[in-house]
């Protein structure tokens, strides 16, 4: 049997970019590659650049510094916004909905550079609210939403886009420990069956090992770390990113996670 080769299509490529805010800058020259079917864990403590870096790379935040962004090859400046839409998603870490609109209609709205028909459309939105468990809610209001339902619909309108790569703001907040599971099993999925990157920014640790398969880990002085999970990821590397003590637990399936000491 021939085992087909690795698509090994950079979908998000930085170069010599600097993250600044102003007054300081939170991370230096980032040569950052990103290739189809891989899923990047960003780590780091507060303040240090995750949100920012996510916003800047989606094209909703503009940039205070130098420093090239590309995607498949071309710059995110050169991209038109329906054009980036339907390269990248982006679900922010305190999504916001109008009120009044239910589930469905959020999702629908995701939807919008592809023009497709109702009845597709509406189909692809259903079986994404489907994916995040949020089925049941398609026609609930979003300000009667908890936290955590209102972050899968969030998600939900990310996997209704069909784009070459999510990026996610701290996806697993405000969700409980079954639903963090489910979402990292979906993006697994995701990643594995469309070929699609994914780039979330974490603070649980214990999770890392679950659902990625790369990591860039922020450090305080602006410099970073990026590869896969094994060339990255111990707790020596842990710590001087998230600046504690970081210990290894093995659970009774033989998996290795990484805990606070």
């Amino acid at each position: 049997m021939t085992i087909p080769a690795k698509d090994n299509t950079i979908v998000l490529e930085t170069k010599h970019l600097d993250v600044h805010v102003p007054g300081r800058t939170l991370i230096k020259d980032l040569n950052w590659q990103v290739k189809k079917g891989e899923r990047w864990c960003l780590i780091g403590r507060n303040g240090a650049g995750k949100s920012t870096l996510l916003r800047i790379i989606a094209g909703v935040q503009a940039n205070l510094s130098v420093g090239a962004i590309n995607y498949l090859g071309q710059a995110l400046t050169n991209y038109k916004s329906e054009e980036l839409a339907k390269v990248r998603a982006y679900a922010e870490q305190f999504p916001v909905g109008g009120v009044g609109l239910r589930a469905i209609d959020i999702v629908l709205a995701a939807q919008w550079p592809w023009h497709l028909d109702a009845s597709s459309g509406h189909e692809q939105a259903q079986a994404a609210l489907r994916a995040c468990d949020v089925a049941h809610l398609e026609h609930a209001q979003w300000q009667t939403l908890s936290g955590g339902e209102r972050q899968r619909v969030s998600l939900a309108a990310c996997f209704a886009q069909n784009t070459q790569a999510i990026l996610l703001d701290e996806p697993s907040s405000h969700l409980d420990i079954g639903h963090q599971v489910a979402l990292l099993n979906t993006l697994v999925q995701q990643s594995n069956t469309c070929e699609q990157a994914i780039i979330a920014s974490m603070h649980d640790i214990g999770l890392i090992q679950r659902g990625f398969t790369h990591a860039l880990l922020l450090m305080d002085d602006g410099s970073y770390l990026a590869g896969s999970l094994p060339e990255v990821i111990n707790p020596i590397n842990l710590e001087k990113s998230l600046g504690h003590p970081i210990s290894t637990a093995q659970t009774a399936a033989g998996q290795t996670i990484y805990v606070p000491a």
